[in-house]
């Protein structure tokens, strides 16, 4: 194996070495922007199995967002091979969110918490408009201010996430507020009935379960804990990682409190600036080389957080990597804002195409998506009811029709294509609109966004959903299954989205309204009545108005398009080209502002004397300094004296007054640095690689598939019976947790199939005993599939036990994620003998289930492989066998899991991934794939071809003749034509 410090040494340079291979069991690593931490990261676990041989078991990274955990298995992947490792060491460790993370250790609790729906800030705000009555919400309206009904969705949704991340007591809570300690006491039952979870109530339960000692089992494994973004953390994830440190072993940090920009929401930027005196033992190291940004941009930043912060901040003194291209900083101040838009807008059209040379020596020129227009809020109206900020960039760039997206803060109802959903579900809200009105909103909003949108087919639509929405109730029926999505893609196919030809960003958008609607139906089981359909548009019109918070993995997903953002969203991301626009005082920075939660304050005391739950200057100055370090080599900040609406005009603002080197330039008329141009090119780290066997799965079924579901972000419509595997799978699972060393009766087998059965999208029927409805019966199919198992399969607990492992699998340009069911044969001694991969599934295969062509057996076969390769590298070559169980017919079939069965499977993997990363999306449209597809109403089925690639090997397959080539080759008709 090669010296792994050699290696090292080759990788890394001194401070990132430092910070890597220190053997201190407490060490913080202070980690300038752009200064390459992820890289430290990577190789700091290399480092620990070369060096200290740790098992990779005990190794567990936390990252701020799934896309930065994505971003650092690879690297991690690539540092394992660079140091002579086994890449596949990968899936032995944990590398994920605190969020993630909890919610692994739930489940290996109590399988049963498998099947929960995880809740964002969004879902949550739906579940509590949906059980508005059962939470009593009423009571605490008369908190609220403005908007009342939404105002008090917004605060209880606040307090509850205050009361976790603060370790809050309820009783306590109660003390102070009885009203608000009963809210509190009847959320945590009712998400606990329903199967949810939002993140602030995951993260308090696991960490309650290592408070009690239940987590043992996981806790004990976990000896090297690193921890990205450490300036982040909130009061309840620092609990956690001190549980997770508790048993010794190492604990590395990695932060910078100048990029400390939660404060508002709780975290706490004193943990990492007194990280030294609650672990005295600490070794500290600062990796203070800026591989991104200019010396100009490194030195005038810091130089603004020094003036700002003085004290309030540990000194780093970051520099940066000497460099040649052309690069420049402007800091420019207009009389008006119109001025200062057309000359951002104007500025971007000129540079795109610009010649532009990455660090690794590729010359492309510049495309829209490497431009980041940032501000400090995108939603705010402009005085005296003018539009929100952004509009008048946005407006700019549509003048010279350079495309952009909104997803990253802007409000998405401004893209005019959006609007006309919003309007057309508005339409909606007291019936179906007579023609008359039908006609007025087609002349006057769809056929300007839509030219191809037929009159007579979306009357139909809105005939035909006006029946269903507000259909009268009849007493004692069970409730209609009325699902929004569907209204979406019968709309977008009415207003003719497959024949118009929009670009990226216009696609992507409408997609972000479909995901939208996916929360919606998350929470709500179903739209059938005026009310439960009101409460949707009034969610709608508040999202019209603020704007809906998507986080910043998404914006990772974005098209050829400037990115128009908030620059909390960019955190984390890096531009070619950045504006930070809308410079001025009492907007950047905002005016401070006070805790205005429901949370009474002494509760809060420590937080609000820190500063959490307010806007403080030092927070709006880190967060100037966050915005100028996402810049490469073109900076650019701006203001304007008069906004529109404004009646009096504003005076630059201090930060600004702060860039001051005599390098940056003030005036907006001197020449563009530019040298020539180039090719436009994307730059491949704007692509959103896949990472989990489904998304693979839907490229190699058609890569337009992939494209609408995982580019474009459109959610399918929720099918019946949704979630019925999933909950048989958990109750096989809890099966296996209850009865690890003893066989279970079939009368177990029932109990725990009836005690976990869930359905969130199929209610209860009113009389189940005399009239049972779809949910009963559903529950019955359960009941009998998990008690077949049980008598059909009982050596799985004479001889074995069941384990549901997290894997991870590195490919080209990839890691693949997911979970492994294993069969695990043990000797007396617990050492183990034999182990299966069983990819349970609620099918039915037949008299010959390997000839059955409904299973997809590309699919399956290719998912069993998979977990197969992944088994073996976890269980160190001990697995012999991978199946696929049916269990609806109790029929177990073998799937090959021969090397070249896994060498194939591999290769499909990786064929897919140069696919996506070249972003090549023809369409392979076939009668039957297409008469199946989610996505038929909106896409064109129109056959293309790939770019000059050759398909993938075949697949190996139960039966025979036992090799199969993948669905995007064998299942496709160059004749066909779906429209």
């Amino acid at each position: 194996m090669p010296n792994i410090d050699l290696i090292l040494h080759a990788k890394l340079n001194p401070e990132q070495f430092a910070a890597a291979t220190d053997i201190a069991s407490e060490v913080l690593t202070l980690a300038c922007a752009g200064s390459g931490k992820s890289r430290t990261l990577a190789y700091r676990i290399a480092w620990l199995i070369a060096d200290r041989e740790a098992d990779p078991e005990s190794i567990v990274a936390f990252t701020f967002t799934e896309k930065a955990a994505d971003s650092i298995k690879l690297r991690v992947s690539q540092a394992l091979t660079a140091s002579g490792l086994d890449p596949n060491f990968l899936g032995r460790m944990f590398i994920g969110t605190i969020h993630s993370f909890c919610q692994y250790i739930l489940g290996d609790i109590d399988a049963r918490y498998r099947q929960f729906e995880i809740l964002d800030e969004n879902r949550l705000k739906l579940f509590l408009i949906e059980n508005y009555p059962a939470l009593n919400l009423h009571g605490l309206r008369s908190r609220a201010r403005g908007n009342a009904y939404f105002e008090t969705i917004a605060g209880a949704a606040q307090t509850w996430n205050l009361y976790n991340e603060e370790l809050l007591s309820q009783v306590d809570v109660a003390t102070y507020d009885a009203e608000l300690g009963d809210f509190i006491a009847a959320l945590k039952e009712l998400l606990l009935e329903r199967e949810f979870l939002d993140f602030s109530f995951m993260q308090r339960l696991a960490v309650e379960a290592m408070q009690s000692g239940n987590a043992t089992a996981v806790v004990s494994r976990i000896q090297h804990l690193l921890v990205d973004e450490y300036q982040d953390i909130n009061p309840i994830q620092d609990e956690l990682i001190r549980q997770l440190h508790s048993s010794g072993g190492s604990l590395l940090v990695v932060g910078d409190d100048d990029q400390s920009i939660y404060g508002w929401r709780g975290a706490d930027v004193t943990r990492i600036q007194t990280f030294q005196n609650r672990f005295p033992g600490t070794s500290t190291h600062t990796i203070g080389t800026n591989y991104r940004s200019t010396e100009l941009i490194v030195r005038s930043a810091d130089a603004m957080a020094h003036a700002e912060l003085g004290a309030n901040r540990i000194v780093k003194n970051p520099s940066a990597k000497p460099s040649s291209e052309p690069s420049e900083f402007r800091n420019l101040w207009f009389d008006d804002r119109t001025d200062e838009a057309n000359w951002v807008a104007q500025t971007i059209q000129s540079l795109i195409g610009a010649r532009y040379v990455e660090d690794g020596g590729r010359v492309r020129g510049l495309t829209p998506s490497d431009f980041a227009i940032l501000m400090r809020s995108t939603r705010q109206p402009e005085p005296n009811g003018h539009p929100p900020r952004h509009v008048a960039y946005t407006n700019a760039l549509s003048a010279r029709e350079v495309p952009f997206t909104l997803e990253a803060g802007g409000s998405l109802f401004d893209r005019p294509q959006v609007a006309v959903m919003r309007s057309a579900f508005e339409l909606l809200r007291s019936g179906t609109p007579d023609r008359t009105k039908l006609s007025d909103f087609f002349s006057s909003e769809v056929q300007s966004a839509f030219s191809a949108a037929d009159f007579n087919k979306l009357a139909s639509v809105f005939s035909s959903w006006g029946r269903m929405i507000h259909a009268p109730i009849t007493p004692g029926q069970p409730r209609r299954r009325v699902y929004p999505q569907n209204l979406v893609f019968d709309l977008l196919e009415a207003v003719g989205l497959a024949q118009s030809d929009f670009n990226d960003a216009v696609v992507q958008d409408l997609g972000v309204f479909s995901r939208i609607i996916q929360d919606v139906e998350t929470v709500f089981p179903s739209v059938d009545s005026t009310g439960r359909f009101t409460s949707i548009l009034n969610f709608l019109s508040v999202v019209a108005e603020k704007g809906y918070d998507t986080s910043s993995s998404e914006v990772l997903n974005r098209p050829n398009a400037v990115t128009v953002s908030t620059v909390h969203k960019m955190k984390g991301l890096e531009f070619p080209v950045v504006f930070v626009v809308d410079v001025e005082a009492n907007r950047f920075p905002k005016s401070r502002s006070g805790y205005s939660g429901w949370i009474p304050a002494p509760l809060l005391r420590a937080s609000l004397d820190r500063g959490a739950y307010q806007s403080t200057r030092d927070e709006e100055a880190r967060l100037f300094y966050t915005a100028l370090t996402r810049a490469e080599r073109y900076l650019y900040v701006t203001g304007s004296a008069q906004v529109p609406g404004g009646k009096r005009a504003f005076r630059a603002s201090p930060f600004a007054g702060h860039l001051s080197d005599p390098n940056i330039s003030t005036d907006p008329a001197a020449p563009l640095a530019s040298n020539g141009c180039a090719q436009q090119q994307q730059r491949i780290e704007a692509v959103n690689f896949p990472t989990s066997f489904s998304d693979i799965k839907y490229y190699l079924r058609c890569p337009k598939d992939y494209q609408f579901r995982k580019v474009f972000g459109f959610s399918p419509a929720i099918p019946d019976l949704f979630g019925f595997g999933s909950t048989v799978h958990a109750s096989i699972g809890k099966l296996h947790q209850e009865f690890e060393n003893s066989v279970p009766t079939v009368a177990d087998a029932e109990r725990i199939a009836k005690e976990n059965f869930n359905l969130k999208h199929v209610l209860p029927s009113r009389n189940p005993d005399t009239n049972p409805g779809p949910f009963e019966r559903a529950k019955a199919r359960a009941t009998n599939l998990v008690r077949d198992y049980v008598d059909r399969f009982a050596s799985d607990f004479a001889q074995s036990r069941q384990l549901e492992a997290r894997f991870e699998i590195p490919a080209e340009g990839t890691v693949v994620s997911g979970a492994i069911d294993l069969m695990i044969e043990e000797d007396e001694q617990g050492n183990l003998v034999d182990a299966c991969v069983v990819d349970f599934k609620t099918m039915e295969g037949g008299d010959d289930p390997a000839a059955n062509n409904e299973l997809e057996w590309t699919e399956l076969a290719l998912q069993v492989q998979l977990y197969a390769k992944a088994a073996v590298d976890i269980l160190e070559n001990v697995t012999e066998a991978g199946f696929v169980h049916l269990l609806k017919d109790g029929q177990r079939v073998e799937v090959p899991i021969t090397d070249i069965a896994l060498d194939a499977a591999i290769s499909n993997i990786e064929w897919a991934v140069a696919g996506i990363v070249a972003q090549d999306f023809p369409m392979r449209p076939s009668r039957g794939k297409c008469d199946a597809c989610d996505f038929k109403k909106i896409c064109p089925m129109q056959p293309g071809n790939f770019s000059g690639r050759i398909a993938p090997p075949a697949l190996h397959t139960p039966g025979q003749p036992g090799r199969k080539i993948v669905a995007c080759f064998d299942d496709f008709d160059e004749h066909f034509a779906g429209l």
